[in-house]
């Protein structure tokens, strides 16, 4: 085994996060497909909404006077440089750590167990591992490999990575049981575990422990008139395109929990995209937009806006990523090594943290608590839990 996938300790792992149980309708898998609860997501002590957000009290309200940035006691408004410096546009280990933990899913079905009975287990000759479908189906068979080389040395089973070429099939798969493992786009996480028998157990993370994204809504940073998401009502609004997550979705969801509903207090205009949306609001086309903070973090570092020009009055707690899963009926201690092949090694060193961003490790999530932003967009978009609705 290389030095670049050097077994962690695994009680230094699970001291580091631990959250709750050991164990983004679809078309919430990133930016184009895609509230007050400072507790929840990042440790303040703001009343706990259940809305998925972090909220300050927005008290100044003056485009020259900002609180102090605390990323685990956030309030707004914010001008966007600070939180783009602050690292802020991604969400931490701490963020995951202050999630309240939730018993069961707000929406959909929870999370199968293990059954009891031995006859209802699988115990497969050879483990099939496939990754959130592409363009290239296979092109992350060379990437996983040394992720593939430790769950086979971990649970003693042969892995042979399983192409897929849409979201629908990967599910089907799993729900067949012709696929064990696999790595799941965010939309179709909640369809995976309602259909397909899916555990969510893991999100990549890098090495300071960043992961995700958040919904950002930016105004100008000279706009005394907004300085807190109540103040949009009856603006001039952008979202991105009807199909985006952060961008239409997720405000459409989180908004409307929050008491500010798109469509009724502000007439929606669909700017085309989030960078259009973001240089809309920059060149005073629009008062506000609700937009994807990595994606205006790269339009900001490719100098097409000032992020100094700018300020972000809501955030939402950050968006996850890719879930990584297994079926629930495989025999324990097939889970348990597979489990262990994902947490307990750094593969920071690896084509897998160079093809995703730095994202070389993994941490322990419990799929109720963490999905818990992405079900709310789900329930306030009536989406039902079935192949029909699956968008690849």
């Amino acid at each position: 085994m290389s030095a670049s996938t050097m077994k962690q300790n695994p009680v230094d792992r699970r001291s580091v996060l631990k959250i709750g149980a050991t164990a983004l309708a679809a078309g919430v898998a990133g930016c184009s497909q895609e509230s007050s609860q400072n507790t929840e997501a990042s440790g303040g002590d703001s009343t706990d909404s259940s809305d998925g957000s972090s909220s300050g009290d927005g008290s100044s309200g003056q485009s020259t006077n900002y609180p102090e940035f605390d990323p685990a006691n956030p309030e707004f408004p914010q001008l966007m440089q600070t939180l783009i410096e602050a690292g802020f546009e991604t969400g931490s280990l701490q963020d995951l750590k202050n999630m309240k933990e939730r018993e069961k899913p707000r929406y959909g079905n929870p999370v199968q167990s293990t059954p009891d009975n031995q006859d209802d287990l699988i115990d497969p000759d050879r483990i099939a591992f496939a990754m959130t479908p592409t363009e290239d189906p296979a092109v992350y068979r060379d990437t996983m490999q040394p992720l593939m080389d430790n769950i086979a040395e971990e649970t003693g089973k042969s892995v042979k990575y399983f192409p897929l070429n849409s979201y629908a099939s990967q599910i089907e798969a799993m729900r067949s049981e012709r696929l064990h493992v696999a790595g799941f786009s965010t939309g179709p996480t909640p369809f995976a575990v309602n259909l397909a028998g899916a555990v969510p157990f893991s999100l990549q993370i890098s090495k300071e422990g960043d992961f995700g994204y958040r919904l950002w809504l930016a105004t100008q940073a000279d706009n005394d008139d907004i300085s807190s998401l109540e103040d949009i009502k009856g603006k001039r609004v952008a979202h991105a395109e009807p199909s985006s997550n952060s961008g239409n979705l997720a405000p459409r969801a989180l908004f409307s929990n929050q008491g500010v509903t798109p469509g009724d207090d502000y007439e929606v205009s669909y700017s085309g995209g989030h960078e259009q949306s973001i240089l809309g609001v920059a060149n005073d086309d629009y008062d506000a937009a609700p937009v994807c903070s990595t994606c205006v973090t790269r339009v900001a570092e490719a100098d097409n806006i000032d992020p100094t020009n700018l300020k972000v009055v809501w955030a939402s707690n950050p968006f996850p990523t890719t879930s990584f899963c297994y079926r629930y009926n495989l025999k324990p201690e097939i889970q348990e090594g597979i489990r262990a092949a994902f947490l307990d090694y750094d593969y920071s060193d690896t084509k897998i943290a160079e093809v995703f961003g730095g994202r070389g490790k993994w941490t322990e999530i419990d799929y109720a608590t963490v999905y818990d932003i992405i079900l709310q967009i789900q329930e306030n978009n009536d989406i039902k839990y079935n192949t029909e609705n699956i968008e690849g």
